[in-house]
């Protein structure tokens, strides 16, 4: 406002208010920044901090290191495309890269199906619910240096308890079934790969598991009971129904699956180590030998070659789980619909594939029910109870046999686990006592706690793990309600930015970060995992926590605002706890994560001192000398925890899921 001041005989001099100036840089401000940048633009800076220091940073600094002859910590020079060019002319990359695709390929197909059959089954039944959920979930919960003694035990060819359970089952159906004695299941090039698939599928079922029992939750059952008053028998109404109502779910799942798969490291490296003869050298693997042979440069151009390949799942990826949650605009942008147009080969053959299937579906569905009218008839003879009682006899054999099935091949392992680690060695070694200890004995627990570093790594674990998940929830909570709830310019972006670490393999940035963390005198240390873990921790997170706070009605938070709250009081007091569910399920995952986390530990840490217990594990079960016994008790002691948090906070875990994160 301008106020005219004058004096006789003189022309007035306009003289501004004292505010005005500001009020009129407010505006422009907000103009430029956005509505809330005061308070959005300090909600994401914990956030900023970490995607830019610990992500973007060594990102752009493994590109640069690309195009030098980087070896160990010396810089000998810019090379160009040299060292991409060498890469992609070795035939141990190229070797490496079609098992990693075939990997893939496998290990995603039947984790989709056998997970879709546990979490349809699950959902069906009326008792144990939570009993049978938990159990099924185990394998998913356990450290993945636990499935790996626990897989390599059991592939052992002397010893192992699947030779064991085979030969046993032949003997048990006459030799019917064929005797699996001596079969090396690692050891042969032409089964190992497909060891390894096995593995990966036992321990990824209960995600999509997991995942697709919160979809079905979230489904209107008054739709079901609306096709089935029109006729539609059970496979009609999954066809029509559950498939399509699921179909967000299915494609974030598959998409998640196909990429952590896809840069699987730790899994394969304790097992095999890449062999025999490289049958199992995937991708990661290769860089982690380049890296071992101090060869900087080429590892992180490798690695870089596969980025077109994880960019097209990430894009994909980041469409769906951008437009499948609410209140956001799901319009494809440019780069989708580029990246449509080039893969509309690919689209062309899923929908002529589809359109067989519906063909020979509609046959199949002819002939079933004239199959079934024929045998129902027969056996009830048009008796109306009788019938029903077949049904749900019928309904009961489909609910009951998935869950068996499912539930022993996910529980197979840790009776070979938890019997292992009472057995003296002399059971182990002489292989007497095959299925039941006999005695009885602690003395590999004892070894544990008063004779190894246990106990060292276990607190070193646990520290670590309570750091890391602490900063990934207080970062990931108030920076998803910044990107979500707050309008101010560049969030957009930074959501985007968010979902494109998933682009970026972990093995690719494990160089920058170690120099990274060398700079700040912090290698060999708990420190450097309290700082890196969150890295991988927080993306998911934010995802999981962005779609939870959609679904929170926004007039609470004006009111709060109009009784005179600020925006960090309406979050605190209002929109808190509202999303308890989805912060139990942030914590669950991030305490898995790092209570698992082997590559950045192994590599980060030599001293015993700093060593986690996936790592001290690790060292345990690598090498020619196999102290089977202290393997598997540290393996139970190790999962014992995971296992007992995820028993009482199971519930919540589904209730996140389902309330904020997988709904289309």
């Amino acid at each position: 406002m301008a106020i005219p001041l004058a004096r006789p005989g003189a022309a007035a001099v306009p003289v501004r208010a004292p505010d005005e100036g500001r009020r009129g840089t407010g505006a422009w401000l907000r103009r430029v920044l956005g509505e809330d940048w005061t308070s959005g633009i300090p909600f994401a800076l914990p956030m900023l901090a970490l995607l830019i220091g610990l992500i973007a940073w060594p990102f752009i600094r493994a590109i640069w290191m690309s195009f030098h002859l980087v070896v160990g910590p010396r810089w000998l020079g810019w090379v160009g495309l040299a060292n991409y060019t060498a890469m992609a002319n070795d035939p141990i990359f190229r070797r490496s890269l079609g098992i990693t695709l075939q990997y893939t390929a496998e290990s995603v197909f039947f984790k989709f199906w056998i997970g879709l059959a546990a979490a349809l089954a699950l959902h069906n039944v009326r008792r144990w619910k939570s009993v049978l959920t938990a159990l099924i979930l185990a394998p998913y919960i356990v450290p993945e240096v636990v499935a790996s003694a626990m897989w390599r035990f059991l592939f052992n060819p002397q010893f192992g308890g699947l030779n064991a359970s085979l030969a046993s089952l032949y003997g048990w159906t006459g030799g019917l079934i064929g005797s699996a004695k001596g079969i090396s299941w690692t050891g042969d090039p032409a089964l190992a790969l497909h060891s390894m698939v096995l593995v990966n599928v036992w321990k990824g079922v209960p995600f999509f598991t997991l995942l697709a029992l919160a979809g079905l939750k979230a489904i209107d059952r008054e739709l079901y009971d609306a096709a089935a008053v029109d006729g539609a028998n059970a496979w009609q109404r999954f066809l029509h129904i559950t498939l399509p109502s699921l179909r967000y779910v299915i494609i974030v799942e598959t998409l998640f699956s196909l990429i952590s798969t896809f840069n699987t490291f730790g899994l394969i490296y304790l097992i095999t180590v890449g062999g025999p003869g490289g049958a199992t050298r995937v991708y990661a693997i290769r860089v982690y030998e380049l890296i071992a042979s101090l060869t900087y440069g080429r590892a992180v151009a490798l690695a870089m070659l596969v980025a077109p390949i994880l960019a097209v799942l990430v894009i994909i990826l980041g469409r769906y789980m951008q437009g499948g949650q609410r209140g956001v605009d799901d319009r494809e942008n440019v780069l989708y619909r580029g990246l449509m147009f080039c893969v509309w080969p690919v689209k062309m053959v899923v929908r002529l594939g589809l359109r067989l299937f519906w063909l020979l579906n509609a046959g199949v569905e002819t002939a079933a029910a004239a199959i079934n009218r024929t045998l129902i008839g027969t056996v009830t003879r048009g008796d109306a109870t009788a019938s029903r009682r077949v049904s749900r006899g019928a309904l009961g054999l489909l609910v009951g046999l998935p869950i068996a099935v499912i539930a022993f091949f996910e529980l197979y392992p840790f009776y070979w686990i938890i019997i292992t680690a009472f057995k003296t060695n002399q059971q182990i070694i002489k292989f007497t006592s095959i299925f039941w200890p006999n005695p009885w004995t602690l003395e590999h627990f004892q070894y544990l706690f008063f004779q190894s570093s246990f106990l060292i790594w276990l607190r070193n674990t646990v520290v670590v793990a309570i750091v890391a998940t602490a900063v990934s929830l207080a970062v990931s909570s108030i920076g998803a309600y910044a990107l979500v709830r707050l309008r101010w310019r560049g969030s957009g972006f930074i959501s985007t930015a968010i979902l494109l670490t998933y682009l970026m393999p972990g093995i690719l940035l494990v160089v920058p970060l170690y120099q990274v963390l060398a700079a700040l005198r912090l290698t060999n240390t708990l420190g450097a995992l309290m700082l890196t873990y969150p890295t991988f921790l927080m993306p998911f997170a934010c995802w999981l926590l962005m779609g939870y706070y959609r679904s929170v009605p926004e007039e609470l938070e004006e009111a709060a605002l109009i009784d005179g709250c600020n925006k960090l009081q309406a979050f605190y007091r209002i929109v808190l706890p509202l999303v308890t569910p989805a912060l139990i399920a942030v914590a669950l995952f991030a305490v898995t994560g790092a209570w698992n986390e082997f590559t950045q530990a192994f590599i980060f840490i030599q001293s015993n001192s700093a060593t986690t217990l996936p790592v001290g594990i690790g060292r345990m079960i690598i090498g020619d000398v196999f102290q089977w016994g202290p393997i598997m008790a540290s393996s139970v002691t190790m999962a014992i925890p995971v296992v007992c948090f995820y028993a009482f906070a199971q519930r919540f875990l589904v209730e996140g899921l389902t309330a904020g994160s997988v709904k289309g």
